[in-house]
């Protein structure tokens, strides 16, 4: 050959037929086994998340009980150049994607539902912090791109469940709104589902108020994912954020973040590749993904129950030196107690509006048509005493939120140190700023400065957030044994450096901004002086919940939540044993899951094969009638009688043999962990467990095993009648022209 590239097509070709036969295996044995969709999702994707229901779910509690935890995210570095290869296939769809169908029925009951709610929809300030969430804002980015992206749900153990290949667009509400119903299909009817989401507040209300999957609402909890949720304004955080609220243990929601670094290694290649190839590597790879996820879930789960035990080996300290320290709030004297009460307190301060949840959203719909309407009042009004009117219902309905605030907060006169966002959310329309300018004579001399001090710490806070996401792939190789390379740590050290000078000036700011402020009131109570004056090593530290970003510069109260360091470590504490206890239940759940598939999908492939070879027996007796069975049915491309039982017993055997493998892989951890984290009434489901080992260990002795060493000469001239070509061509020219472009950019270099 004299062009090297000529081996791409053929190569190509063999990767085509190898992938489509493994394919077309997984799907007869599937068929085979008569798996549901949930039995499909526990083989390959987590069985600790759709494995068979434990038989003891009165022992957990009702925040945790038979609870499903998902995530959901985008991704728009995947994309496709629209004239990146000749299209002569149609688009084959594999079996991790949803098909687009799907996506263009669940838009049409949407617009549907959004044609029938003629109330306006409500701009929401979550949404707009995320680019991902506005379409207008990557069109630069996609310009030139068929496939924009992807979107995908991946399970509590990074699990892939399902991906969305985006196609010239952003995203769209319906992806995961198709995504979640068609996982409802997939797991028992009333289990309990809770979605993660960068914009789960988003999706949560949207669905809420649009009616959308009414009948699922039930069993049906949205969170934010615990990194983005810190993007979210306070408000926000206390309806959604993890750690706050109940039912979702240590989860963090960053699953997908974990899977599109592990897919990364595709992005470039896969843009120059035809839409089929695109598409078939993404499953291939996550395929590989889910397989090595689900040979180490014990190991997994080990490593979770680990952490979480000394989680709340740490939370326990920390409220036993608490205990025996005086409570200075107290006329008593008395000891620092358990501040359970003090977490409900804490949610009603911090701007939390009481009324419920239907009229604050009545609300909020209101407020944002009379916006919509102030902006231009002529279209919408025909006299001058109309617009009067509004004028007036306008101002009284502000001062009402105004003195709602007043009394939630008890300063009135510092409503300038509120967050911003959610300030401006609710007085959008006139009375003084709610930002003034520290010039402003007006202002009282704290006020000034206290404004200036919430600026620097707000710039600092940035700058945290920066830090941790860097920093992520370090973290995740401590907490959950992903693996961390030299060349990824050199990147992210390389990243730290290079923004250091940036953060050093202003933690300079924000020291010289406190002293400024602590000099003129010594006596202030808003800030603990133990973080003065603060260092860069110290700040890199800092997790997000350290007591440095929930103090009283931050949420503007003098409550003893908001003023004491030691409140608010009692109230941490509190909340991570809250949620440590949880995580408890979850991991015992999933751990009785996961042991409860092994040994279903083992009596499976045991029975089958047995009942294979029972057939197979019939048949050698003469004539005896057999009746068909599903077996029977299933395409095989000509493969009938006894060459098609010995096919599909040698397969299912071989498989028996690898899981058996993998089961006594996991049974010493298995047994470690079940001793520790499962409830006492539920000891004795391991005896299942147990005799499955014993008999693996035994050496899957089944019915009758001669005959199967070989297989029939009939079946090795089987030609399967399938039409394969040699391979979808990428576009050599568009390649070559890449490639010459980076030669010329490395002899500039």
């Amino acid at each position: 050959m004299d062009n090297a590239r000529d081996l791409c097509k053929p190569f190509s070709a063999a990767v085509d037929l190898y992938r489509m036969l493994e394919n077309m295996a997984d799907d007869t044995i599937s068929e085979a086994l008569c798996l549901n969709a949930q039995e499909i999702q526990a083989l390959e994707g987590c069985p600790a998340c759709f494995g068979p229901r434990p038989p003891n779910l009165a022992d957990y509690s009702a925040k945790t009980r038979d609870k499903l935890i998902i995530c959901f995210d985008g991704n728009f570095q995947h994309r496709h150049h629209t004239k990146a290869g000749r299209q002569y296939r149609p688009i084959e769809n594999p079996r991790i994607f949803v098909p687009p169908a799907d996506f263009t029925q669940m838009q049409e009951a949407i617009r549907a539902r959004e044609v029938a709610d003629t109330a306006p929809e409500k701009a929401d300030r979550c949404a707009d912090s995320h680019k991902a969430a506005d379409d207008k804002r990557n069109e630069s980015t996609w310009k030139g791109c068929d496939d924009t992206g992807l979107m995908g749900a991946c399970c509590h153990h990074d699990a892939a469940i399902m991906m969305v290949n985006i196609y010239k667009s952003g995203e769209q509400r319906c992806f995961p709104v198709t995504m979640l119903n068609k996982l409802l299909t997939q797991c028992e009817g009333d289990r309990q589902v809770g979605i993660l989401y960068d914009i789960g507040c988003l999706l949560d209300k949207y669905m809420d108020a649009r009616g959308i999957l009414e009948e699922y609402r039930p069993r049906l909890s949205f969170g934010t994912s615990v990194f983005h949720a810190y993007v979210h304004n306070w408000i926000c955080q206390l309806d959604y954020h993890p750690r706050l609220n109940d039912g979702w243990g240590l989860s963090d929601g960053e699953g997908l973040e974990r899977l599109w670094s592990y897919l990364s290694p595709l992005v470039s290649a896969l843009r120059y590749a035809t839409r089929n190839h695109r598409l078939a590597a993404i499953a291939h790879r996550l395929k590989y993904h889910n397989w090595k996820g689900k040979r180490d879930l014990p190991k997994w789960l080990k490593n979770k129950f680990t952490s979480a035990v000394k989680r709340r080996h740490e939370a326990s300290g920390v409220l036993v030196g608490l205990s025996v320290m005086r409570n200075r709030h107290v006329a008593t004297g008395a000891n620092y107690t358990n501040p359970s009460s003090k977490i409900n307190g804490r949610r009603n301060a911090c701007f939390k509006n009481n009324t419920p949840k239907p009229k604050r959203i009545v609300e909020e719909v209101v407020v944002e048509l009379l916006r919509k309407r102030l902006q231009g009042p002529e279209i919408f009004l025909s006299t001058e005493q109309e617009v009067l009117d509004l004028l007036a219902s306008i101002t009284g309905h502000s001062e009402a939120l105004r003195r709602q605030l007043d009394e939630l907060t008890g300063e009135p006169e510092m409503r300038s140190v509120v967050n911003g966002t959610f300030a401006s959310h609710l007085y959008p329309f006139s009375g003084p700023p709610l930002w003034p300018d520290p010039l402003d004579d007006s202002l009282d001399e704290e006020s000034k400065l206290l404004l200036l001090l919430w600026d620097a710490k707000a710039e600092l806070f940035v700058q945290a957030v920066h830090h941790q996401a860097e920093n992520r792939p370090i973290t995740d190789s401590k907490t959950i044994g992903a693996h961390t390379g030299t060349r990824i740590k050199e990147n992210v050290f390389k990243a730290q450096q290079t923004r250091k000078p940036a953060v050093k000036k202003y933690i300079k700011t924000f020291n010289r901004r406190y002293l400024d402020y602590i000099t003129r009131y010594p006596d202030q109570t808003l800030s603990d002086a133990a973080d003065y004056p603060l260092t860069y090593e110290e700040f890199i530290e800092f997790p997000m919940d350290h007591r440095f970003w929930n103090d009283g510069l931050y949420y503007h109260s003098k409550a003893p939540w908001a003023i004491d360091a030691n409140v608010r470590a009692g109230i941490t504490a509190t909340l991570t044993l809250c949620r440590v206890e949880e995580e408890f239940d979850l991991l015992a759940q999933e751990l009785c899951r996961a042991i409860g598939w092994g040994v279903a999908y083992y009596n499976r492939l045991f029975n089958t094969i047995g009942s294979l070879q029972g057939r197979l027996a019939t048949l050698n007796l003469g004539n005896v009638p057999l009746e068909p069975d599903h077996i029977d049915a299933i395409t095989l491309y000509g493969v009938a009688g006894k060459t098609r039982y010995k096919l599909l017993s040698k397969e299912l055997s071989r498989r028996l043999e690898t899981h058996g493998a993998q089961m006594d892989e996991w049974s010493e951890t298995v047994i470690w962990l079940w001793n520790r984290c499962q409830p006492r009434g539920n000891r004795g489901f391991i005896s299942n467990w147990n005799e499955m080992i014993r008999k693996i260990r035994n050496g899957n002795i089944t019915l009758a095993q001669e005959g199967e060493a070989e297989v029939d000469e009939q079946l090795e001239s089987t030609v399967l009648e399938v039409e394969v070509d040699d391979g979808e061509d990428v576009d050599v020219a568009l390649i070559s022209e890449v490639e010459g472009a980076v030669a010329e950019e490395n002899e500039v270099l």
